[in-house]
């Protein structure tokens, strides 16, 4: 099974380099899921948060989003639709609900990662990652083959494992730049781990909105600003600064 997906993912490769660059750059050829947990309190290894996420790449083009994410727009668009046409009411509380709200599209060489920030959505650019393959460590993943390879990103050291046998520069989140599709990603010390789900073939459009663009720095700060004061100054009463001062230590947990 997994040596004729290997010979189809070959010959799709070479057919979809014949088409037009718009084809290439716009549709996926791969669906890839993953399992993205993290630790939201690092001083409790029990706070963990967990969320299915979807890859959808073509090996030089994706968009990597929640899966409950898009579950949640389905339903409020159906619902919307339903609203419409019957008079109901809309009742988004009731649609299963994303905890993970970044999305991240990668271009070639570019990465942006987007995220809401109450009502507000940002956009920056990733910074470029630079890796060490270690040929000589390998593991086996749902059948693949794969090699490992680590890098330092920000203050944090990552281990990936990537297998040769997917030829496509990609992976979860902000993560690729190695000979092969990533299929687990994790930090030194499994504060955030990325495991693959399933891998699936597929053509999907790759669409992705960008927010408001600014600076990783900017974005940074824009962040700590919202957690000092989710309401932008209109709430200021001591239960509230005291829920957002047990919040900052709930949630002291950031990729960025």
């Amino acid at each position: 099974m997994k040596k004729n997906f290997s010979i189809f993912f070959y010959f799709l490769l070479i057919f979809i380099k014949s088409q037009s660059p718009k084809l290439e750059r716009d549709i996926s050829i791969l669906e890839i899921r993953y399992n993205f947990s993290y630790i939201a309190d690092t001083l409790n290894i029990e706070s963990v948060v967990s969320e299915p996420m979807l890859l959808l790449t073509n090996g030089k083009r994706s968009v990597y989003y929640s899966e409950n994410y898009k579950t949640f727009s389905d339903g409020f668009k159906k619902q919307l639709e339903i609203a419409i046409k019957t008079g109901s009411i809309v009742e988004p509380g009731k649609l299963l609900q994303s905890k993970v709200r970044h999305s991240v599209y990668k271009d070639y060489d570019s990465v942006y990662i987007s995220n809401h920030l109450g009502r507000d959505f940002y956009t920056f650019h990733a910074e470029e990652i630079h890796w060490e393959i270690d040929n000589l460590t390998n593991k086996v993943i749902q059948g693949y083959k794969c090699t490992k390879a680590f890098a330092k990103v920000g203050k944090r050291i990552y281990t990936a494992w990537f297998t040769h046998e997917i030829p496509v520069n990609d992976g979860p989140y902000k993560f690729k730049g190695l000979p092969g599709l990533i299929l687990e990603v994790s930090d030194e010390n499994k504060y955030f781990n990325f495991v693959l789900l399933s891998v699936a073939k597929m053509n999907l459009p790759i669409e992705y909105k960008k927010g408001l663009l600014i600076t990783q720095v900017q974005y940074i700060e824009k962040r700590k600003e919202y957690i000092n004061d989710p309401s932008q100054g209109k709430i200021n009463t001591p239960e509230y600064r005291k829920r957002i001062e047990e919040n900052k230590t709930k949630f002291n947990n950031f990729l960025e």
